[in-house]
């Protein structure tokens, strides 16, 4: 019979259905399944939905039937009779036997034991053939129903790539897939955004449970041994056995005995041309965890020589360089160190080819694409690990240096710090001059993006500087933490101060790099400007990455052309900018996921401001205020953007007065620190809100602040602002005619807030709410159009599509009862009754056959719902 299966027709079963379990006068149901777990996860089912009356009787300790039949009479609902397979053959038919015609159940956890294998089949033939049982076999979940799988675990719908990986990892196993998640969870390697989880780099290493590795430890030390070495050697396919016995120190038909012996067990899957592979891959990375450091070690050397001496092969370029790794210093140190840097540069290609340009003849890949490695956690593993073996400490500052400037690049702060810190720390001395400042920039960025503004703090007030270097030196490394920390006015005054020191033309590049930028923040482009239209060298994609930030796109096309690939948050901003909102939002959770939780530069707090902005025009509130929340535990470089939305959500629900006192606070800060950039976004809604409020006395002063920071910026979000209140202020429809004309180049979100302010100011023809709705619709706002609609109606402007209509509003309030919010406060929202509320939601409840919000959540998640 077949390991994952008893030797009779058997229904399929990945969901409990309402019918499972034996009714009175039918065969007894046994399910059988590869996974302990996920029987009992069946029984607990059957518990939950019998509540009373429902009896467990574990036979693993049983050796016969007595004793059985009085508990089986005495239930009342249902009996279910767990490890079935633990009983004798002869025993299993005598109690089937017992327990016919009634209300029972049972499960048997396959592979069945080798040695009563035969008299088990036998047994269960002549069960069904009696109708005496019905078969049922525990399937993983298919591979397109995984995402629901997630979600039910989770609340939360998986990405893509982290499907991918669960299914690689999992084959659907629902209790592998929880303890995926579980592993993922606790290493960080997966985390949850605005009700979406996203996979990072995998570890390559974790703590394994009891659950997954326990069962292989109880098969005796010599399994287990050999389970672990076969666990790193299985990818080297035919030299397995042989490797592993060279491991254990056992000839190779005895390896290859023990892995057969595997294979009977269920951990292996039958070898298929002398190649040995896990049955749950899972199992496999936790075997993996489970080594010791020095079987670590041992084992990988042992994989290392036979690659390079051709007597094994592997078809992933990853594992050679993994193994290696891992090996240390027990591999020749110089091929091993060409081998990591010839990797590595393939996916961090700027900074390891700086290390070693042309690798030895024995390195090279015949194949140039390199599967295998979509991730960067390994080849920045594999560039560390060639610094620890380079034998001179010139070259291993280079890859020191080279790793840092590549953890940062991609986003691993803390792994960037452990080379800066090495570098200051460990080789200072070593250090070429020229190179000190770079290094103790790349130092203070990594501190700013781990999370570490306690230090960034003490070198921004001058009282820590504990490496040498020149006065001015100094000062560009105080000026760099003062910007990190969003203090611009004091990072120019201190770069200032560096220009007009005699010595300043030892950091000149410094100052080239920073000040421009700086100055940019506080209201004084030109220096900006002149760099961007000079087109400096190696300047471009930042700059670039800049000008999306401001809304500059039409300036920024030019500098992205035939660039590497920008920023999450910069792709992010420029999805938005496209109308694209659903792909913008993915981006911005796979940001928060993927990139380091700390530090909050400009193009980031932008990122986090379209993101609110776009969630609250949508009807997602919750998550808009987690957004903001996320940004401000970040500590933003420019900590007034998340004010905006903040204000606007206050908004929402009517509560004014604290929006206006968010908005001053977030503009007194922004005046403190000396930031200028950005700043019109907050006083066009201290207008909306004075407008709003049939209070239009405010309006001056607020266009004598933005039309400031228009003539200081020139840029064009800011110059719509400024025509829009010079329209309002004085009457004068050229300037809102031309304000129409800009936002018409605008992105969506903004043309349609735009163009509704128009009218809502007074100074647009009430046509323009036909255009502001379709640019909302373009992104999906629902709750903007719910608004526009009402203003629509209020201003005689036909809504098109009735039915369309209908639909867009049962799919909001689902929204919104997706979001958490209560009956209340969806009422205030859309300005009805708490009554009105209720009645909708009947009949949405009604339609649709959801019966709670959860599930009507899960629905919305996973794409299910429909309007």
């Amino acid at each position: 019979m077949q390991q994952d299966r008893l030797n009779v027709s058997a229904e399929r079963l990945t969901l409990v259905p309402d019918d499972l379990g034996s009714a009175p006068g039918r065969p007894l149901t046994v399910v059988c399944g590869r996974s302990e777990a996920d029987l009992a996860a069946v029984v607990d089912e059957l518990r939950r939905r019998h509540e009373q009356g429902f009896k467990v009787v574990d036979l693993s300790f049983s050796e016969s039937t007595a004793g059985l039949l009085p508990a089986v009479r005495a239930q009342v609902a249902m009996t279910a009779f767990t490890n079935l397979h633990r009983l004798p053959p002869a025993a299993v038919e005598a109690l089937v036997r017992q327990v016919a015609g009634t209300q029972c159940l049972a499960t048997v956890v396959l592979p069945l034991p080798v040695h009563a294998r035969s008299a088990f089949a036998t047994a269960f033939a002549r069960l069904h053939r009696d109708g005496l049982i019905r078969a049922v076999t525990l399937r993983p979940v298919p591979r397109g129903e995984l995402p629901e799988l997630v979600v039910s675990m989770t609340g939360a719908l998986p990405e893509t790539s982290l499907c991918s990986q669960l299914w690689s990892m999992t084959r659907g196993w629902p209790s592998a897939v929880a303890a995926a998640l579980r592993i993922g969870a606790d290493t960080g390697a997966i985390t949850v955004v605005d009700r979406h989880c996203y996979l990072s780099d995998w570890p390559a290493r974790f703590q394994t449970g009891h659950d997954l590795v326990g069962d292989v430890r109880g098969l005796g030390l010599p399994l287990w041994s050999t389970a672990k070495a076969v666990a790193v050697l299985a990818p080297l396919g035919p030299a397995a056995p042989r490797l592993c016995g060279q491991v254990l120190g056992v000839p190779e038909h005895e390896a290859t005995a023990m892995l057969s012996a595997l294979a009977d067990a269920g951990v292996l899957l039958p070898s298929r041309g002398a190649v040995w592979r896990f049955r749950l891959p899972l199992l496999q990375l936790a075997l993996r965890s489970s080594l010791g450091p020095y079987e670590r070690r041992r084992i990988a050397q042992i994989a290392v020589t036979a690659l390079w001496e051709g007597t094994a092969h592997c078809a992933d370029p990853a594992f050679l360089a993994d193994q290696i790794v891992d090996a240390g210093n027990l591999v020749d140190a110089e091929r091993a160190r060409a081998e990591l840097l010839d990797r590595a540069r393939y996916a961090v290609p700027g900074e390891a080819r700086q290390c070693h340009a042309e690798p030895p003849d024995h390195t090279r890949q015949a194949t140039p694409d390199h599967p295998g490695l979509s991730h960067t956690g390994q080849p920045l593993r594999w560039l560390r690990a060639a610094a620890d073996l380079a034998p001179q400490p010139a070259e291993r500052v280079r890859i020191l240096l080279a790793h840092a400037r590549a953890c940062l690049a991609h986003g691993a702060a803390r792994r960037a710090l452990d080379s800066t810190k090495a570098l200051l720390h460990e080789h200072l001395d070593d250090l070429p001059d020229d190179q000190l400042v770079d290094v103790c920039l790349s130092h203070l960025a990594a501190l700013g993006a781990a999370g570490e503004p306690d230090t960034l703090r003490r070198v921004a007030d001058g009282s820590w500087w504990p490496w040498p270097g020149t006065e001015v030196e100094r000062a560009v490394g105080r000026a760099a933490a003062l910007s990190s920390l969003g203090d611009w006015r004091a990072a120019q005054q201190v770069l200032a101060g560096v220009r007009d020191h005699p010595e300043a033309g030892l950091v000149a590049r410094h100052l080239r790099d920073l000040e421009p930028v700086n100055r940019l923040w506080l209201g004084e482009p030109a220096a900006f400007d002149a760099e961007v239209t000079a087109g400096e060298p190696g300047l471009a994609r930042r700059d670039a990455e800049v000008l999306v930030a401001l809304g500059e796109l039409r300036r920024a096309e030019p500098l992205l052309a035939g660039q590497a690939p920008v920023s999450l948050a910069c792709q992010a901003t420029l999805a938005a900018a496209g109308g694209r909102a659903d792909e913008a939002l993915e981006l911005v959770r796979k940001s928060v996921a993927t990139e380091p939780r700390t530090g909050c530069d400009p193009g980031q707090g932008v990122m986090f401001h379209i993101a609110a902005t776009l969630l609250l025009r949508k009807g997602k509130l919750v998550r808009a205020l987690e957004m903001v929340t996320t940004a401000r535990e970040r500590g933003p470089a420019l900590p007034h953007l998340p004010a905006a939305a903040e204000a606007a959500h206050h908004v929402l629900f009517g509560r004014h007065a604290e929006a206006v006192t968010v908005l001053l606070r977030a503009l007194d800060h922004a005046e403190a620190t000396g930031v200028v950039a950005l700043t019109e976004p907050l006083w066009m809604s201290l207008a909306d809100i004075a407008v709003s409020r049939g209070d239009q006395s405010p309006l001056p002063c607020h266009l004598d602040r933005i039309a400031a920071v228009a003539k200081r910026m020139h840029t064009e979000q800011a110059e719509i602002g400024r025509l829009v209140l010079h329209a309002t202020v004085h009457d004068d429809r050229g300037a809102a005619a031309e304000a129409a004309e800009l936002l018409r180049g605008r992105p969506a979100l903004e043309l349609a807030e735009g163009l509704e302010r128009l009218v809502r100011f007074g100074v647009g023809a009430p046509e323009l709410l036909s255009e502001a709705y379709e640019a909302a619709g373009a992104v999906d706002a629902l709750l903007h159009r719910s608004v526009l609609r009402n203003l629509m109606r209020s201003r005689g402007i036909p809504v098109p599509g009735r039915q369309e209509t209908v639909a867009e509003n049962e799919r909001l309030l689902a929204v919104l009862v997706t979001d958490g919010l209560g009956n209340k406060q969806i009422a205030t929202l859309l300005d009805t009754s708490e009554k009105s509320v209720e009645g909708r939601l009947s009949r949405l409840f009604s339609r649709t056959g959801y019966r709670s919000r959860v599930e009507l959540a899960a629905a919305m998640l996973t794409g299910r719902f429909t309007a």
